[in-house]
């Protein structure tokens, strides 16, 4: 099978990955039910299917995730989809973004596939320990979609800060520690900070995020819709929840400086190999404060040398073009 420019998936998959492909490719979108005939009516290059909690609409919830405190929880609708697969000869694959911090959560599922992707290179041994040494694991970083998060100038209108993503007074500790230190500093240096709550919907109070003078919270927001935050706003925080992985960054990173944002963000190996010269990287909550109090001023020359630079390196190295060109190639295509 010869893969065209724009291959045909079959995808489970959240929103974000979602809305980045249907660019590169004709997408597929599966349910738990009905796939069949979506298979044979579609004739995908490939399956593919990433380590989603809910998936589009929640039609995945509970469903290739492992509880294994809730048994009534089970994956039987995934190994139904990729037998379906396999049956009519289509390449499978797994992409786990969770990693490596999920990894025993998805692993289960990962043992269906042809072929397994993962963000975290350090995580490709602990497959290749699961599945068998000769399995067919590859690592796949996140990426970003030019039409969307792609540079566009600059045009920074407020000179505040912005944070899209989420925070858990319960999960993820030492994230939520680096949170506090440049929530505190943005709102302390008087530069502000206005937050998309990616949890907006969800009703637990551990969704909710500090309440601090200077910090503003929004509704989430569609995913292409967060390409103008990161244009509008004079810095972009990210907060890296796997510090200690050459490959693994948080998505949101690479989608900062694809859009020509300012970047400040915490460390993080990954950051360190790839990213440094193209962003703020901060080591404290007095480093952060420093910088927030200066860019209360504007960006400086050399900020925008630095964004437009990272903005370019991230085009030429990091969209979804060049994932799906890797996956293509793990599959002779």
């Amino acid at each position: 099978m010869s893969i065209r420019k724009h291959p045909t998936i079959a995808l489970v998959a959240d929103g974000l990955t979602s809305s980045s492909l249907v660019f590169d490719s004709r997408v597929i979108a599966l349910g738990p039910r009905g796939f069949r005939w979506r298979l044979a009516l579609s004739r995908p290059d490939y399956l593919l299917v990433e380590s989603v909690w809910s998936g589009a609409r929640d039609r995945w919830k509970y469903k290739i995730a492992a509880y294994p405190e809730h048994p009534e929880r089970t994956n039987h609708a995934l190994i139904r989809l990729v037998e379906a697969a396999k049956d009519r000869g289509i390449p499978t694959v797994f992409w786990n973004k969770e990693d490596s911090v999920h990894f025993d959560r998805f692993v289960a599922s990962a043992k269906l596939f042809d072929h397994v992707f993962t963000v975290d290179a350090n995580a490709v041994r602990r497959y290749k320990a699961a599945i068998g040494e000769h399995a067919s694991v590859h690592t796949l970083m996140f990426a970003i979609q030019p039409r969307t998060h792609g540079f566009t100038g600059f045009d920074f209108k407020f000179r505040r800060a912005n944070f899209v993503g989420s925070y858990s007074s319960e999960n993820h500790a030492r994230r939520r520690v680096w949170q506090d230190a440049l929530f505190g500093a943005a709102c302390g240096s008087g530069l502000g900070l206005t937050v998309v709550d990616r949890n907006s919907s969800r009703k637990a109070s551990h969704y909710r995020f500090p309440a601090l003078d200077g910090l503003d919270v929004q509704h989430a927001v569609r995913h292409e819709h967060t390409a103008q935050m990161y244009r509008d706003y004079v810095a972009s925080l990210n907060v890296n929840t796997v510090e200690d992985s050459p490959t693994m960054f948080s998505r949101r990173l690479v989608e900062i400086l694809g859009c020509g944002g300012i970047a400040v963000t915490t460390p993080a190996q990954s950051v360190d190999a790839m990213f440094a010269d193209f962003c703020h990287v901060v080591r404290s909550g007095d480093e952060a404060g420093e910088l927030f109090a200066r860019l209360r001023g504007g960006p400086s020359k050399r900020d925008l040398e630095r964004a437009r630079a990272g903005a370019e390196y991230v085009a030429k190295h990091h969209t979804w073009q060049h994932r799906l060109r890797q996956i293509a190639e793990v599959l002779g295509q």
